[in-house]
């Protein structure tokens, strides 16, 4: 399976028709909907242009003023449709604030009709900030967001922040944002980058819902992520920057508190009246199960462990080699060290490579060293 591939079906991964949220134009083939689509999608090459002229930006005053503008303008026009969710949150707020000013006294029933008013416009607003997730990206999107992801990397701290507030929004609304910005990030940590731009992919994957977070979740072992990221935070030892090292700390420590032990055991076990059960369910319900998709699903599952055993066989070495280097600082020993304690697995026997590694630590020097070895 490569980085773009789900292991879900595609009958699974099909979203759901959209509300009827009384948009105006909907008609693909209404001239009015295609003039307004010209029209945004000339927005857009314009944007990507722009943010790809002033991807280097100066040092002064005014040229980070106008990336910083550009910045809000492409956030805006990647995350602005429908209604966005702190505008809802803030409809919210007032409605709960109206109801308390028209209360006369406490278990009233009968209420004003602002009140009624108030909650038919909350339940449209509501099927308006619906319709702005789980969109799917455009070719334009994709490159925007690609070209708000170099913002979140600038060497000034202004734009790193305003770039990564829009980043985090857009990576909430558009499907597989992730798949974008892994290997840019990955690509910043390596030897030889600006330490500005290590940085910001330090504060982009600790901070966004498309790093770490999700790299430590079990299923994604197959994808190899896991596996980049560990090696590229146990290589950043090169960077002598006393802030990116504390960001690389940091980093280290979210991960160790989000990965998962993999595991290769399915359960695979059947009781008989819970079949029974389900076979008389069947028979009343109005869509009835695929057995061809629930095998298909099945095989997918399997093929993801195999992947993952894989992958998990493959970030062993690679730590266990990064950790044996005479000239690695004692701390990248150590956080070698406590990852491959994180990722032992009990669905195995011992694995020979770590139980090497961590005999030899026990005569370490150093005392945390050999409390890790020893647990």
């Amino acid at each position: 399976m490569t980085l773009t591939t789900s292991y879900l079906p595609d009958e699974i991964l099909e979203l759901p028709k959209p509300f009827k949220s009384s948009m105006i134009l909907t008609d693909p083939n209404d001239p009015r909907h295609q003039h307004i689509q010209s029209f945004l999608q000339r927005v857009g090459e314009t944007l990507h242009q722009a943010a790809s002229a002033t991807r280097d930006v100066g040092e002064s005053d005014n040229s980070v003023e106008c990336v910083k503008s550009l910045v809000t303008t492409i956030g805006t026009y990647l995350t602005s449709y429908g209604l966005r969710s702190k505008q809802f949150g803030s409809a919210q707020t007032a409605y709960a604030g109206m109801q308390g000013t028209k209360r006369m006294y406490d278990g009233q029933r009968k209420h004003h009709r602002s009140i009624f008013m108030g909650a038919v416009t909350i339940h449209h607003q509501n099927r308006l900030s619906s319709m702005n997730y789980y969109r799917v990206r455009s070719g334009l999107d994709d490159r925007l967001i690609l070209n708000m992801l170099d913002f979140c990397l600038s060497p000034f701290t202004r734009i790193r922040r305003s770039a990564q507030a829009y980043l985090e929004a857009a990576a909430r609304i558009y499907r597989g944002t992730w798949i974008l910005c892994f290997p840019t990030l990955f690509d910043a940590l390596k030897q030889g980058t600006d330490p500005d731009r290590m940085k910001g992919a330090l504060y982009v994957l600790r901070y966004n819902p498309i790093g770490i977070t999700r790299i430590g979740r079990t299923l994604n072992w197959y994808q190899g992520q896991l596996v980049t990221l560990v090696e590229s935070l146990l290589n950043a030892h090169h960077e002598n920057k006393a802030s990116v090292q504390a960001l690389v700390t940091k980093a280290i420590e979210e991960l160790l508190g989000s990965i998962r032990e993999p595991t290769s055991a399915i359960v695979e076990y059947r009781v008989e009246n819970v079949d029974k059960a389900i076979d008389s369910m069947v028979e009343i319900i109005r869509y009835k199960p695929n057995p061809e998709l629930i095998q298909r699903f099945n095989n997918s599952i399997r093929k993801v462990k195999a992947a993952q055993d894989e992958q998990w066989d493959i970030l062993v070495d690679k730590v266990i080699s990064i950790a044996s280097d005479p000239q690695l600082n004692w701390r990248y020993v150590l956080s070698a060290s406590r990852i491959l304690l994180q990722v032992q697995r009990r669905d195995r026997p011992t694995d020979v490579r770590m139980a090497k590694f961590h005999s030899e630590a026990m005569l370490n020097a150093h005392p945390r060293l050999r409390d890790y070895a020893i647990a």
